[in-house]
């Protein structure tokens, strides 16, 4: 047995982890021991670094923080001034009062460049200088290099901004200087929620906060970073690498990463930060000494550590095999002596696998869900056959292949089997249908994958999907000749008689419901026969009942008409019309069916008459006025036109608290589009319910979207204006409430294909016209 052990220190085994975890162990020892000594040294250099660049730091903000102070004073003193509101709402022709108070109220500030007033009303600039356009204020005075005009319009001259920093911008100024600023905004009134009067903007120095951030850089040999109160970089030193806002807001002045030392000072009067990252190679050149001791240290302990790893590694190493021993002793089939936390490992896993309770509780639950579904989908009552064969896969439903049949089954009840019990009980009725399921799952699973749907009480369904590779033609055969197995089977050891009807073969999973009703109709015939026999759908010929309306076709029918969806329910009537086209049912057939769906036709316009209070028609002729003497398609044209019917006689019916909500949007829009700006944010205040629902309940009762039905509203307004009015597309485009005429030209060229100065050229075009 001594033997059996030597091994192990030529493999990774139960020992080599033991070797791991000692030398981890030992080295952490090691280096607790060391840093004591080193850690001293660090801690003193790093000490005196925070206290000198906190100093230069502090200094930095005042220097700043001061100007920025002032222009925020400055910026409350104009904004505050009465003659601004009056000059941007337009009640005085002239600005000449504003532009003297803004030029007495400027001192001299290091960082303060420039600053102006823009004014929303009309879309002009505002210096103590002079009054120009804003574009040509932009374009002539500074020029943004790397900013589109129209961005900074958008998102900055116009929306509610307090006290907001841009980033840095290179502009040109007069065409011809290149500057750097930081721009500051601050909208007017700031009491305002909706779209301010205009803006107040200064221009700081940014070249000049440069000066100062580089002069502590070259003081310090650290990189220097500002930030504002929401930690978007506002400036940084020559050369910076990005900063890591995560690595900083974890750490406070003096503490360190493995590279750099961070100091961090923090505005109170701003909420800006001021950040330092000085390298750590920089500090600790001198120490290079107490790092040699330091390596020395360590690799003593380390030797000293491998001694220790072998006593350990004995030591630790006898409780396990004992362990292993008595798990080897008891097992069916022998593990690996070698590695010993593998044995003990798989012996834990193999107790868990064995308590599968909850699993089974799980697959147990799995056929029921996979029954109900199947169910659903072979009668017709699935609303998006598209996403279904997405959804058959995430419950374990496989199929082979596109070529689909149904078995219907009937257990006779005067069968001997049941005659020979002087009661008949579900225990009974269950070992039947185990019986069919389990023998003909097995005969038909030769060809066929198989599945079996107790479709209550002695009625089951076997849903036949043709395997891969099998040829669709003898489908049908194959079916036929497995399903007469089965009833010569059930015969003769249970003296159990089965009727069975087989459908033909269809493609696609919308046509199961069309197998489905094929196979009912092939059952109801073999039960008439004196033999039991599998009978086949395509074996009968042109029959009285060749044609589809099953019962739940029917009741889908009757539910689309009596929550009137007219629209959908004549979709379905084709659909019915189209799969009975495609089936050539005989004439005897055809009768049948027009019969039948007038009769429901009539079961529906009744309850619509008993429901206004007026009588029911009783009169069978009116069927016969409908379907006599008419083919399949002028039966249609009546029945589509007694739809019509059937709606208008509805039109009071009583509607559902959703329905009525979208036609009160609806009126609402139609009532205010063109007059205000209307939105789904507008809406959901104005009703009180959830952007997404409205869009949602507008789309499923109007069968539009809302988004396009506020824009052709908006088109309708626009077009009146275009050829009543003299309104410029601007004035026009801002009446509809659009912020410019960006927003009525997308309007136009998305609905009408041209530009609204077309359409209004167009419209006087046509009136000139002799």
């Amino acid at each position: 047995m001594f033997q059996s052990y030597k091994p192990r220190f030529k493999k990774k085994n139960s020992v080599y982890i033991i070797f791991v975890l000692s030398y981890v162990s030992i080295l952490i020892l090691t280096l607790s021991s060391a840093f004591v000594y080193y850690a001293e040294i660090n801690q003193r250099i790093t000490k005196q670094t925070e206290l000198s660049t906190v100093t230069l730091l502090n200094q930095l903000k005042t220097g700043i923080e001061d100007d920025l102070l002032y222009i925020g004073e400055l910026s409350n003193e104009i904004v505050f001034n009465k003659k601004l509101e009056l000059a941007a709402k337009g009640a005085t022709d002239s600005y000449s009062e504003l532009m003297k108070d803004m030029a007495s109220k400027r001192k001299p500030r290091e960082l303060l460049f420039d600053y102006f007033v823009y004014m929303n009303r009309t879309d002009e600039i505002v210096t103590p200088n002079i009054q120009m356009d804003a574009r040509k204020f932009f374009h002539l005075m500074y020029e943004f290099k790397d900013l589109d005009y129209g961005t900074f319009a958008k998102d900055y001259l116009h929306g509610n901004h307090f006290q907001e920093y841009m980033t840095i911008q290179t502009m040109n100024q007069y065409e011809s200087t290149t500057i750097e600023v930081l721009p500051y905004i601050q909208s007017f009134p700031m009491t305002t929620s909706s779209d301010p009067l205009g803006q107040v903007i200064f221009f700081i120095d940014a070249k000049k906060m440069f000066t100062l951030v580089n002069q502590m850089r070259q003081v310090t040999n650290s990189d220097v970073y500002i930030l504002d109160k929401n930690n978007r970089l506002i400036i940084s030193s020559d050369n910076a690498p990005e900063i890591d806002m995560q690595k900083i807001d974890g750490l406070v002045n003096g503490r360190s990463s493995h590279e750099e030392i961070i100091n961090k000072v923090v505005s109170e009067k701003n909420g800006w930060k001021y950040i330092s990252s000085t390298p750590k190679s920089l500090y600790f050149k001198e120490n290079t000494k107490y790092l040699m001791n330091f390596i020395a240290i360590f690799l003593i302990y380390l030797i000293g550590g491998l001694f220790i790893v072998r006593f350990l590694a004995k030591r630790s190493y006898k409780p396990l095999k004992e362990i292993n021993d008595l798990i080897q002793s008891h097992a069916q089939a022998p593990g690996d002596s070698r590695n010993e936390y593998e044995n003990i490992k798989n012996t834990l896993l193999d107790q868990i696998k064995n308590g599968k309770e909850m699993n089974e509780v799980i697959e147990k639950q799995i056929p029921i869900v996979r029954r109900d579904y199947l169910l659903n989908l072979i009668r017709g009552m699935m609303t998006n056959y598209d996403e279904a064969a997405q959804q058959i896969s995430s419950i374990g439903i496989l199929f082979a292949s596109d070529t689909f049949l149904i078995g219907a089954l009937e257990i006779d009840m005067d069968s001997s089997f049941f005659m020979d019990h002087a009661n008949l009980s579900e225990k009974s009725l269950s070992l039947t249908r185990v019986v069919a399921e389990n023998v003909g799952c097995e005969l038909m699973s030769e060809y066929f994958i198989c599945y079996f749907l107790d479709a209550g009480r002695n009625q089951s369904i076997y849903l036949l999907n043709l395997r891969e590779g099998l040829d669709p033609t003898g489908a049908v055969a194959m079916a036929k000749q497995q399903a007469n197995t089965l009833i010569q089977f059930a015969a003769k050891h249970y003296r159990l008689n089965l009727n069975l009807g087989i459908s033909t073969p269809h493609s696609r999973l919308v046509n199961l419901q069309n197998c489905y009703d094929e196979a009912k109709k092939a059952l109801e015939y073999s039960k008439l026969r004196d033999v039991y026999e599998t009978v086949c759908f395509g074996d009968l010929g042109h029959l009285h009942f060749d044609y589809y309306y099953s019962m739940e076709t029917e009741h889908q029918l009757i539910e689309l008409l009596k929550r009137g969806q007219y629209e959908e329910a004549k979709e379905f009537l084709n659909t019915i019309f189209e799969i009975n086209t495609s089936k050539n049912i005989g004439v005897g057939a055809a009768k049948l069916l027009l019969y039948e769906m007038a009769s429901t036709l009539l079961k529906v316009m009744n309850f619509s008459l008993v429901t206004k209070g007026d009588d029911p028609v009783t009169d069978e002729r009116i069927i016969e006025q409908m379907i006599g003497h008419a083919s399949l398609d002028v039966a249609k044209r009546r029945f589509l036109n007694m739809i019509d019917n059937i709606a208008r006689l509805s039109e009071h019916r009583v509607i559902s608290k959703t329905e009525k909500l979208v036609q009160q949007i609806a009126e609402y829009i139609d009532e205010n589009a063109g007059e205000q700006w209307l939105d789904l944010n507008r809406l959901s205040q104005e009703f009180e319910v959830t952007p997404q629902y409205i869009s949602n309940v507008f789309k499923k009762y109007k069968h539009e979207n809302i988004k396009d039905y506020i824009a052709k509203h908006m088109l309708g307004r626009a077009k009146e204006l275009l050829v009543k009015t003299d309104l410029s597309i601007r004035e026009i485009a801002l009446q509809l409430g659009y912020a410019s005429e960006v927003g009525i030209t997308r309007l136009f060229k998305k609905y009408e294909g041209m530009t609204p100065g077309d359409y209004r050229l167009e419209y006087k075009d046509s009136r000139n016209e002799p």
